[in-house]
């Protein structure tokens, strides 16, 4: 449901996580290597698509079906015999 209500919050959500993410390795230049800034964005950013991607999965996997609507037993498969 990349176009839907959840894929929105997602990505908005996304967007605010990363700036934040951003300004706080900025914050941390002089007390934290390069390598290690650059390494701890990337962890972050993949923990926050897991989650949206979880979220999302969960919101498409519930079931839609109208409360209303009555419910329709399957016919039993019947053998076919071969000559």
């Amino acid at each position: 449901m990349p176009g839907g209500p959840t894929g929105q919050v997602g990505e908005t959500a996304a967007r605010l996580f990363g700036d934040a993410v951003v300004r706080l390795a900025d914050q941390l230049e002089g007390i934290l290597p390069t390598e290690v800034r650059i390494h701890l964005i990337r962890a972050q950013r993949e923990l926050l698509l897991a989650a949206v991607a979880a979220l999302e999965h969960h919101q498409a996997s519930e079931p839609q079906a109208a409360p209303d609507a009555p419910r329709r037993r399957a016919r039993r498969v019947r053998k076919i015999p071969l000559d």
